[in-house]
C-alpha cells in the first residue's frame, strides 16, 4: 500500500576493511612526516621568538560552530582536542570557543581581528548555519588567517607572492591540508623524483577529484607550480573524461564522497600513487593491486595538516611582527 511516506536512500559507506591488508611497503607513513613536520614548525616558531615574543604568548581563537539542543560534529570535535593538544605541547596559548550562531561566529571572528594578543584564528568548518565559509572567512584578516584558506592567501599563493622570504624560497600561508598533502609526496624520494628538477625534464601528471578552495583549486596550483600537468575532476565532469585522467595520471588524489560502489576510484595507472583525503573511504580494493604507494582516508593525514598549521601560526606572527616593526 502506497503511504505518500517517502524513504531516504541510506548513505552509501563503502567496505574499507580490504586496507587492513594493504602491503605496508605501500603505505605512506603520515605519522613519521607529521613529526618532522612539527619539528620544522618549531624551528620557524624559533624565529618568532627571537623578535622578542615568547611562544605562550602567541595566542591562537578557534570557533567550534554548534547549532543550540544539537550535538557538535564528531570530526570538528575530536580534531579540535587534537590540534588543541599539539598547539599546547609546542608552548602556544591555544583556545577554543563555541559559536551557538552565524551571528555570534561572525561577532567572534571580527573581535580576534583586532585583538593584538590573538595571532591566529581558525574556524572549524563547516558550519550549520547555512552560510558559506567564504562569507566568515571574509571576517578574517590575511595575517591571522593560519588555515590560508582567505581570498588574499590563496591569491598570493596562485601568484607566488611572498609573504614571508627564506632565502629565495616560496614562504606564504596556504591552505593547510592540500599543502599537506604535497608534503606527504615529497617525503618519499621515488616519489619526489617524479617531479623535475629543472626546466628542460618533463613532470608527472595528477588528478584531483576535489575542486574545493580547501583542497582541490589550491592543490593544482602548487602541483603546477613544481613542474606536474594537474588535472580536476568535480561532479560535472564527464565519465569518459574521468576515466581517461585516472588511465594517464601517476598520482590520483580524492577527496569526493562517493553515492555508490561505482564511483569509486578503480581503474587507475599502474604504479600510480593514490591519495584518499575522503572522510569515509573513495577507493575501490582493485587500487591496491595496480599502485604503488597509497595513503588511504584513516592515514593520520590531518597530523601533518595540523602540523603545517602550527607552521602557518609562525609565519603569522612573523608577519604581524614585522607589521609592527615598519
Amino acid at each position: 500500500m502506497d503511504t505518500g511516506v517517502i524513504v531516504e536512500r541510506s548513505r552509501f559507506i563503502p567496505d574499507m576493511s580490504w586496507i587492513k591488508r594493504l602491503a605496508p611497503k605501500k603505505m605512506l607513513n603520515c605519522v613519521a612526516v607529521a613529526d618532522e613536520t612539527f619539528t620544522q614548525a618549531d624551528r620557524k616558531l624559533s624565529l618568532v621568538e627571537r623578535t622578542g615574543l615568547d611562544r605562550e604568548k602567541i595566542r591562537v581563537a578557534a570557533f567550534l560552530p554548534r547549532i543550540p539542543g544539537a550535538e557538535i560534529d564528531p570530526g570538528c570535535r575530536r580534531y579540535a582536542s587534537y590540534m588543541g593538544k599539539k598547539f599546547r605541547q609546542h608552548g602556544l596559548d591555544f583556545r577554543v570557543e563555541e559559536a551557538a550562531s552565524a551571528d555570534i561566529l561572525e561577532l567572534l571572528l571580527m573581535g580576534a581581528q583586532v585583538n593584538d594578543r590573538i595571532f591566529g584564528t581558525f574556524v572549524f568548518f563547516p558550519t550549520p548555519f547555512g552560510r558559506t565559509e567564504d562569507y566568515f572567512l571574509r571576517r578574517v584578516r590575511p595575517e591571522k588567517d593560519i588555515e590560508g584558506l582567505t581570498v588574499e592567501n590563496t591569491g598570493r599563493m596562485a601568484l607566488n607572492i611572498k609573504t614571508v622570504d627564506e632565502e629565495e624560497k616560496y614562504e606564504g600561508v596556504v591552505p593547510c591540508t592540500a599543502r599537506a598533502i604535497l608534503t606527504l609526496l615529497h617525503r618519499h624520494d621515488s616519489i619526489k623524483n617524479m617531479f623535475p628538477r629543472d626546466a628542460t625534464q618533463k613532470g608527472p601528471t595528477a588528478v584531483i577529484f576535489n575542486s574545493s578552495p580547501r583542497i582541490g583549486i589550491p592543490l593544482q596550483s602548487m602541483l603546477m607550480r613544481i613542474g606536474a600537468t594537474a588535472a580536476m575532476v568535480h561532479q560535472q565532469t564527464r565519465p569518459a573524461d574521468k576515466a581517461h585522467f585516472l588511465e594517464i595520471a601517476d598520482i590520483v588524489v580524492t577527496a569526493f564522497p562517493a553515492r555508490s560502489e561505482d564511483e569509486l576510484i578503480r581503474e587507475i595507472k599502474p604504479g600510480a600513487v593514490v591519495i584518499d583525503c575522503s572522510t569515509e573511504g573513495n577507493l575501490h580494493p582493485e587500487v591496491a593491486e595496480r599502485a604503488a604507494y597509497i595513503s588511504t582516508h584513516d592515514n593520520h593525514l590531518g597530523q601533518i595538516t595540523t602540523a603545517l598549521a602550527l607552521y602557518n601560526t609562525a609565519l603569522c606572527a612573523l608577519w604581524q611582527r614585522g607589521m609592527q616593526t615598519q
